[in-house]
């Protein structure tokens, strides 16, 4: 009977035992689940984290590129402009006179032209490298190493500007930024034949009034309001506006870009459209054609004297 008892009670304590092992099995695996869920909670945070951290490290790496480079010029006689060097621009922007200088003296530079093909071959800087600004960052790849000198250039200095801010963004260094593009460079360029105006480019904006309190003279003083990105100039003085139509129930405009790939090409519409109607008559419509082609006899004389053509 005695060891009956002392069974039964060692069958008792095991299973005591047991189900201690159990519940405490249990409480672990429990926190362990709770501290993976929590982990993984924290997991994209992290992660988040570390992708700062490696941005945060990879412009300190191109900023400290850029001051040495900075340094090196200085060192080497040239002389900067302190505006540059307080931003850590990794850029100059040079206008036609002393880019020209740079050409004619630099020793390996390079010229990077970032416009279309087609504006390529009506004229460029001799031993231009072509590279379009919408395809730049997938074909760094074709430019020489990132210490070389470059000058970029476009149409006029809006392009070559977005081509400076996104090779500087890559580690390139020494970037000059040719202000006014090809319109203002009156240096050597090769053509594949002497530029001729298109015999179908229009002369002048045709202007019809036909009714209506708002005048014509208000309709293109609100449209000279508007500034083309990539040209110091009003878009009425670029001669961009080939008509204004002004009646009592409507203003209709129809106007052109500098090129299809205009930067601007959804902005500069609007804003002429909003300026107009801005006048008082909400019924204004802005037509954009390409046919025929801007071009750059289209500029008013006040214009050319502006960008320095005359």
């Amino acid at each position: 009977m005695a060891r009956a008892g002392s069974q039964r009670y060692d069958a008792a304590m095991s299973l005591v035992v047991l189900v201690l092992a159990v519940a405490l099995l249990a409480v672990v695996v429990v926190r362990l689940a709770r501290r993976l869920r929590e982990a993984e909670q924290q997991l994209p945070e992290i992660r988040r984290i570390r992708r700062e951290l490696d941005e945060l490290r990879g412009d300190a790496e191109r900023e400290l590129a850029v001051t040495r480079n900075h340094l090196g010029r200085v060192l080497g006689g040239e002389k900067l402009d302190p505006a540059v060097v307080v931003k850590g621009q990794a850029w100059i922007d040079l206008p036609a006179a002393p880019a020209q200088i740079l050409y004619e003296r630099t020793p390996g530079l390079v010229v990077l032209d970032v416009r279309t093909e087609a504006e390529y071959r009506r004229g460029h800087i001799p031993g231009a490298k072509l590279v379009p600004v919408d395809e730049l960052e997938d074909r760094l790849t074709e430019l020489p190493s990132k210490d070389t000198a470059m000058l970029v250039t476009c149409a006029a200095g809006g392009r070559s500007l977005t081509a400076c801010q996104t090779l500087s963004q890559h580690g390139y260094t020494r970037l000059y930024n040719l202000v006014g593009g090809m319109h203002a460079w009156a240096g050597p360029r090769d053509e594949a034949e002497p530029e001729q105006t298109p015999a179908n480019v229009l002369a002048g904006t045709a202007i019809e009034h036909r009714g209506g309190t708002i005048s014509a003279e208000r309709v293109v003083g609100a449209i000279r309001e508007c500034f083309d990105p990539e040209i110091p100039l009003n878009v009425y003085d670029l001669g961009l506006i080939y008509g204004i139509d002004i009646d009592d129930a409507a203003i209709k405009i129809r106007m052109t870009l500098t090129s299809e790939s205009c930067p601007a090409a959804r902005t500069l519409p609007e804003d002429v459209k909003r300026r107009v109607e801005a006048l008082g008559q909400p019924n204004v419509s802005v037509d954009i054609v390409f046919d025929p082609p801007w071009h750059p006899t289209r500029i008013s004389s006040e214009g050319k004297l502006k960008l320095g053509l005359e």
